[in-house]
């Protein structure tokens, strides 16, 4: 059997056993919009958009770095749960939105929630890794806590910097075209970023800087056909186009390896073929987007 043949499949909460079990539960959350749209509170939909934004970003990466690091249960599931605690704090908190521009922003602030603890609160090793996935600085990875944190401050008042720029657009600009400049405008901060992040690793790409604000744009011309709230299409522009980027340069293709592992070839080439497991889940909640894109 092959969980039995490969002791690396055990190693780090990788095991077959897990694999079909979880991808299979969480496939089944696929029919709660269904379920909730029954229910006597617009909550219950709520909540199941969100976990469906969870399944997108849980099984994207479980596809991405199983080879890699193998089927890593618990994040599979921190994804689910995380993304369910921002759809009910939205649901809670946040002015009625459309339900597609509920669950990309769910998406939306689920990824940034893990990137922040990724990159300014986890420590684990980094020599695994050839882009470190912890901050770092020209020098090498930041290694004092304090430091993380406020660099982690100013990340966040960057994001926020940028909404108040946006707030200064002419309030008689056609929605689409306010649309077309907050996405874009948040994509070129984005790209600015990544740039830092990477190019002093694996050099300066001006096709790879453009690509965020271009679909960050077209991700704000399809937000604005959902919503006129400014934080809401920001959002839901960058989540929207988050997912056009993973589906076309990292699912598609058939050699995509991630950046920021040392070699193109994974530890755990069985699976390869055992991540086609979660291509179901991650093709379904397509279908919720374009479906929701289009009421």
């Amino acid at each position: 059997m092959m969980e039995n043949s490969n002791p690396k499949l055990q190693t780090k909460g990788g095991s077959v056993f897990w694999l079909q079990p979880s991808v299979w539960f969480s496939t089944g959350l696929l029919v709660w919009p269904a379920l909730a749209s029954t229910a006597q509170t617009a909550v219950g939909q709520e909540l199941a958009l969100g976990l469906l934004a969870g399944l997108h970003g849980a099984s994207y990466g479980a596809y991405k770095d199983s080879p890699h690091e193998s089927f890593l249960s618990v994040r599979f599931v921190r994804e689910l749960a995380i993304a369910l605690l921002v759809a009910l704090s939205l649901a809670l908190l946040q002015p009625a939105q459309s339900p597609f521009i509920f669950f990309v922003t769910t998406f939306t602030v689920t990824r940034m929630i893990t990137e922040f603890w990724k990159l300014f609160v986890r420590v684990e090793p980094q020599g695994g890794y050839r882009i470190p996935t912890q901050f770092h600085w020209l020098r090498g990875v930041v290694q004092r806590r304090s430091i993380r944190l406020v660099a982690g401050a100013g990340w966040l008042g960057a994001i926020y910097g940028t909404y108040c720029l946006f707030k200064l657009l002419p309030h008689d600009l056609p929605r689409l075209a306010v649309g077309c400049a907050v996405g874009g405008g948040f994509g070129l901060v984005e790209a600015i970023a990544g740039a830092y992040k990477d190019g002093s690793i694996e050099g300066f790409s001006p096709w790879k800087f453009l690509k965020s604000p271009v679909f960050c744009a077209i991700g704000g011309l399809l937000a604005a056909w959902h919503t006129g709230t400014l934080i809401f299409l920001m959002l839901a522009a960058y989540g929207s186009s988050r997912m056009f980027l993973e589906l076309f340069f990292k699912i598609l293709p058939r050699d995509y390896a991630p950046g920021k592992f040392p070699s193109m070839i994974g530890s755990f080439p069985e699976w390869l073929v055992l991540r086609k497991h979660f291509l179901l889940p991650y093709g379904v909640t397509w279908l919720c987007w374009i479906t929701l894109l289009l009421q």
